[in-house]
């Protein structure tokens, strides 16, 4: 068995069991976080491959948070986080094609910010 797929299982797994969706949006956080740290040192490394990939699942995670946003019900904070969602969008494409690190720390940091925020209301 190879650790892709191990790690799969258990994201499986641990998303099937009593997970609410307060905990499912922490570890999106959580996820692109990490995809980010990794783009970050793939781009310091000049690993165009491996940069793209991990960039290419921020932006998957990103979108996931963003099609998740109900407006209606969110009122005024859906809105603020669907606006900072297109900004990250945005961004992670300048600085993918750039290979500007230091927007990636940045968007990282927003991130960071966010989960931080997000762990104090659970």
């Amino acid at each position: 068995m190879n650790l892709q797929y191990a790690q799969n299982a258990y994201t499986r797994a641990r998303v099937n069991t009593s997970t609410t969706p307060l905990d499912l949006i922490i570890m999106l956080y959580d996820g692109v976080i990490e995809h980010l740290g990794k783009a970050a040192v793939s781009m310091s490394q000049r690993n165009i491959s491996q940069k793209t990939y991990h960039i290419n699942k921020s932006v998957s995670i990103i979108e996931e948070l963003l099609s998740s946003l109900n407006i209606e019900e969110g009122g005024q904070v859906a809105l603020n986080l669907q606006s900072l969602y297109a900004y990250i969008l945005r961004e992670l494409t300048v600085a993918n094609s750039s290979n500007d690190v230091d927007k990636i720390k940045h968007i990282e940091q927003l991130l960071i910010e966010l989960r931080s925020a997000w762990r104090q209301i659970r």
